[in-house]
């Protein structure tokens, strides 16, 4: 007999799954309805002009510049959505794996510069640089919920064999239908790069609500295809998921998880448990580098 969890793995792979095949239908309807937060500046860098002060003392002239202001720090601005949202309708289901975390900070948020991801797996060591710049609030959730040890002792709930070829993570229920307590809207979507997720690429995963906690390593590129009538493309994955970083070590992991295959693709994704179970000890968030850069 098939177990409540399996049945509730399948029909969230369904949702996926659907959503990838609707992909040229509904991508521009999700982008409307995923605003993205506007990341700007609230520090601006502030330039105070020399000022120079003349003195006129026996027909001789003396100049005394006034010392500079430092620039004050840059940052951004995240709104964090109550998950579940209280303005969806009513009759949507609870969803019971949804994990009470609080919210990260909403000001001072950094968008210059870098952080370092660690996961220390079962597998071996994978590391992923954050990009402050252009996904802050992602970045900011997934520090967040790092120092909530959040992801520790999780386990990556699918691994996709076929394009898109990327391994899911983040998602303590695996089923994969859970998340925090809040989600974020996307930003620094690939809608114009080819292929638009490529190998190392890290994003996250949404159901077209927002960012959550759950995201996708891909360790090949997305395959694009042409409709030989309309020269339309068709990405495997549609541009609807924040790339916020991308590994810059322990692939090598990735793609042994990869070559290991899973365990009952599916037809269609060919996405299920992989068969090398993939299980993170700890997650750990390093500070800041090079934010200080212009």
């Amino acid at each position: 007999m098939t177990s409540l969890k399996d049945r509730q793995r399948a029909a969230a792979r369904a949702r996926l799954e659907r959503e990838m095949a609707d992909r040229q239908e509904h991508a521009t309807h999700r982008r409307r309805l995923q605003t993205r937060i506007a990341a700007g500046v609230i520090g601006l860098v502030v330039i105070v002009g020399v000022v120079v002060i003349v003195a006129v003392s026996g027909g001789s002239s003396k100049a005394k510049p006034k010392a500079a202001a430092s620039a004050a720090p840059a940052s951004a601005t995240c709104a964090w959505t109550p998950n579940p949202n209280p303005s969806a309708s009513p009759s949507q289901p609870a969803n019971k794996d949804l994990v009470k975390t609080g919210t990260p900070p909403t000001t001072g948020i950094p968008n210059k510069g870098t952080r370092t991801m660690t996961l220390d797996t079962n597998q071996g060591a994978v590391t992923i640089s954050l990009d402050l710049a252009k996904a802050p609030c992602a970045a900011e959730s997934l520090t967040y919920l790092a120092g909530k040890k959040y992801f520790d002792n999780t386990t990556c709930s699918d691994l996709f064999t076929t394009g898109p070829y990327l391994l899911l993570c983040g998602d303590p229920s695996t089923k994969p239908d859970g998340g925090p307590a809040y989600t974020v809207a996307t930003a620094n979507l690939p809608t114009n790069k080819r292929p638009n997720y490529q190998a190392g690429d890290v994003a996250m995963y949404n159901n077209g609500s927002g960012d959550g906690s759950q995201f996708m390593i891909f360790y090949k590129d997305t395959p694009v295809s042409t409709d030989p009538s309309t020269g339309a493309e068709n990405p495997a994955i549609p541009s609807n998921y924040t790339v916020v970083g991308s590994v810059t070590g322990g692939m090598n992991v990735v793609q042994k998880v990869a070559a290991g295959g899973a365990k009952t693709p599916d037809a269609t994704t060919g996405a299920s448990l992989p068969k090398l179970p993939v299980t993170f000890k700890s997650v750990t968030v390093g500070a800041v580098q090079g934010g200080a850069a212009s």
